[in-house]
């Protein structure tokens, strides 16, 4: 297992079932979807508008989404230590745009093509291990920020019943996430020393879209289990036939 995510469920959501979606969402025709661009522009509105609460369907803002737990396995090639993260703070996923997006009612299955343009990870962190030949340890404070994400989204839905309503939920996703370049910060690294600090990091910079990639996969099944909990709040709580005109 690349990733170990956990969500609080709890603390973002009041449970709304039968809710209808707020005027201010768009919507599609089903019949029409293969035929123009009403699915990605009705996907990225309704993204754009989950930056704040949304009373009517019971949902707090998710901009930030805070994530308690993330833990991110070794590479095999650049960054042999296991990444783990705490309260870490998700935001600009409100400045997401789609440019595809096909969905096959008869297989249930979604794909999407999006760009977030700045993705911004704020957290705590602790490694202990190896980058390429260097020991790394430490513990603090961090940030890092994807820039021009071009997402590859796909998702495979199911169907249940409840109170006489039919919903989608998502069995299953697969996320390829390319960035263009990426930036970080570690405090404390290397328990402060900060000459020590500058230089590994520094090198790490140099090389960063060579580090990423050795750690590709567990980045992209938790980013992916990110967007499936952000569409599955509205999912959860709209009945399929207020989704589609």
């Amino acid at each position: 297992m690349k990733y170990l995510l956990t969500i609080l469920f709890a603390s973002f959501i009041t449970i709304s079932f039968g809710a209808k979606l707020p005027a201010g969402f768009k919507k599609c025709n089903l019949k029409q979807l293969s035929s123009h661009m009403c699915l990605p522009q009705a996907i990225e509105n309704a993204i754009k508008q989950m930056d704040r609460p949304i009373k009517k369907l019971g949902l707090v803002g998710l901009e930030p989404l805070v994530i308690p737990s993330l833990i991110v396995d070794a590479g095999s090639q650049i960054l042999h230590t296991q990444q783990i993260y705490k309260n870490m703070k998700m935001s600009g996923f409100n400045e997401t745009s789609c440019s595809k997006a096909e969905f096959n009612y008869t297989t249930k299955t979604l794909n999407l093509e999006c760009v977030v343009p700045r993705f911004l990870m704020e957290f705590l962190y602790e490694i202990n291990g190896k980058f390429l030949m260097i020991s790394v340890y430490g513990k603090g404070t961090g940030w890092t920020v994807f820039f021009d994400n071009h997402l590859e989204l796909s998702f495979q839905f199911g169907e249940y019943e409840k109170k006489g309503k039919t919903y989608f939920n998502i069995l299953h996703q697969h996320l390829n996430m390319r960035p263009k370049d990426i930036d970080f910060r570690l405090e404390n690294l290397f328990d402060g020393d900060e000459e020590m600090s500058d230089r590994v990091q520094k090198i790490a910079k140099e090389n960063i879209l060579d580090v990423y990639d050795d750690v590709k996969s567990g980045y992209e099944e938790a980013f992916g289990k990110v967007f499936a909990y952000i569409f599955e709040e509205i999912l959860g709580k709209v009945p399929i036939d207020d989704i589609f005109d």
